[in-house]
């Protein structure tokens, strides 16, 4: 009776101990992927918040005066993603996005590494941490352009993991492409785009829509890049390894809802989450607007104190 009580005993402790074990490991994967979702968002965020910043050099004049962004739906072709900003192609479809972020990097708004040619002279870093060299932007004014350009693929180096990568431009080429994010499965983007402008008005800023980057409204002849008040981020994260069981299916472990809030099951048994944040372009839309008011019948333009130029 006495190694009947005993094993029953032992029995329970094995069953409670596989339980917390399992509920440990589940908990532990739940962790890594909220990490790995936080920090994907919070990079791209960080080099979003800068887009379209531009220091003034003589005569109050913007150092950087090129478009802030461009983003392709399905990603850039393999054959134009380290080409000039001008020339980026888009792979279309319904794969992960991609997106190229410029602005005028400096020692205070981006990281700063030593120059092998001047290590006196340190420079602001690209989104691989490699120095970025001065250019010159018009009139012989010299500064450095960030143009930062994320996407999404396997690593290589990495069993395949699918991984949020960067390419950055160091001022006279564009360094290759470096994992920054494992486990990232899809970056997916949308534009809070304003009115059309009218020449020689005041830019509008009102968000009229939340579109992809293939819209009407962003795309040549009749799109424009600068209508961009605000980006809406989604990253799909998945779990380092399948998660226990407990009895459930991997079909059933894998439930999730994706970036456009469908929802899916994978058959791997790993947990997925979608992370999703909107980041609005200071750069491109610093001003505060006036109260709207009205001479009794239509409303005055918020913006009328702004220089349209």
């Amino acid at each position: 009776m006495a190694m009947v009580i005993g094993l029953a005993v032992v029995l329970a402790v094995t069953v409670t101990y596989l339980q917390t074990a399992s509920g440990t490991r589940h908990a532990i994967l739940q962790a890594q992927m909220n990490e790995d979702g936080a920090i994907a968002l919070e990079l791209l965020a960080s080099h979003l918040r800068l887009s379209g910043y531009s220091e003034t050099g003589t005569g109050g004049i913007r150092l950087f005066k090129g478009l802030p962004l461009k983003g392709c739906d399905g990603g850039f072709t393999a054959a134009t993603d380290s080409a000039s900003f001008d020339l980026l192609a888009c792979t279309g479809g319904s794969g992960s996005d991609a997106i190229a972020v410029r602005y005028h990097a400096t020692r205070l708004n981006s990281p700063v590494v030593n120059s092998s040619g001047s290590p006196n002279n340190p420079l602001p870093a690209n989104c691989v941490n490699e120095g970025i060299r001065d250019i010159d932007t018009g009139g012989g004014q010299m500064a450095s352009i960030a143009d930062n350009r994320f996407y999404v693929q396997n690593d290589a180096t990495n069993d395949d993991t699918p991984t949020l990568f960067c390419r950055g431009s160091n001022g006279a080429g564009f360094s290759n492409a470096v994992a920054l994010v494992p486990n990232v499965e899809s970056l997916q983007l949308r534009y809070a785009v304003t009115r059309v402008p009218v020449l020689g008005a005041i830019p509008p800023h009102q968000v009229t829509a939340l579109v992809p980057a293939s819209d009407a409204s962003l795309t040549p002849p009749m799109g424009d890049w600068t209508r961009v008040a605000a980006v809406e981020l989604c990253v799909l994260v998945r779990s380092q390894r399948p998660a226990p069981h407990n009895e459930l299916s991997n079909k059933d472990i894998s439930r999730y809802l994706d970036c456009g809030g469908t929802a899916m099951s994978a058959n791997d048994g790993r947990l997925r989450r979608a992370y999703r944040t909107v980041v609005h372009l200071a750069n491109l839309r610093p001003a505060q607007a006036m109260p709207f008011e009205t001479d009794g019948t239509t409303a005055r333009n918020p913006y009328r104190n702004l220089d349209p130029q």
